[in-house]
């Protein structure tokens, strides 16, 4: 597996001071990339994106580039200091692996116990009053839909269209009603209805609401 040239970059933010030390492969979009562990973007995510970019180094061999991010982890000791956001130490490679091998596997989240600011409140104690709906302005997909405000049908779901079997003319409640005495699927006597398809299991298959059918059944 080749080596793709890496950077190793130092974040300050500006107004809490809190340090985060990370990689980035993708050099020419550096001055996008803020950092990637878990920790440091729930900083950002609540304390905003204003930081300092000290760029520690550009690498092109796997080996120096591992050595200088380890060193320099160890020698500022970014995992156990709270002044760095690091959960593990950087190795210029690879990110906090899944399940056992992160850092956090097997710990308490931090949000349990903690409650919800506007559960239970009301009025103006509560936390987003006055404030807009997120759902404000945005489409109610059900108003587009063909059965809204009409009762359901008993067990839900559409109302089923029956079939008929042209060879016989025997007659089915639903397609799945039909589906199951051939012995098939559902998805092949629904083409033959629609048109799509001549024959599905051997039969050939009509809705019985067609008008042509029920001249043919009279």
């Amino acid at each position: 597996m080749s080596f793709a040239p890496t950077a190793l970059l130092v974040f300050t933010h500006q107004t809490t001071g809190m340090k985060y030390f990370g990689k980035t492969t993708r050099i020419h979009e550096m001055h996008y990339y803020r950092g990637s562990g878990v920790y440091w973007k729930k900083h950002l995510k609540k304390h905003g994106v204003n930081l300092d970019v000290d760029v520690l180094g550009f690498y092109f061999k796997e080996e120096a580039c591992t050595k200088a991010a380890l060193d320099f982890s160890k020698a500022h000791n970014i995992v156990e200091s709270d002044e760095w956001a690091n959960l593990i130490e950087e190795n210029g490679m690879d990110g906090a692996g899944a399940g056992t091998s992160h850092p956090l596997y097997g710990k308490p989240s931090t949000q349990i116990g903690v409650k919800r600011p506007w559960v239970g409140k009301s009025g103006a104690d509560n936390p987003m009053f006055g404030k807009p709906s997120a759902m404000k302005g945005k489409k109610n997909i059900g108003a587009s839909l063909k059965l809204k405000g009409r009762p359901r049908p008993e067990g839900g779901g559409k109302p089923s269209k029956k079939v008929v079997r042209i060879e016989d003319g025997k007659i089915y409640n639903s397609i799945a009603e039909a589906a199951r005495d051939a012995g098939g699927s559902r998805s092949g006597i629904t083409k033959c209805c629609m048109g799509k398809e001549k024959y599905a299991h051997g039969h050939q298959w009509r809705y019985a609401t067609e008008q042509r059918i029920e001249l043919c059944l009279q």
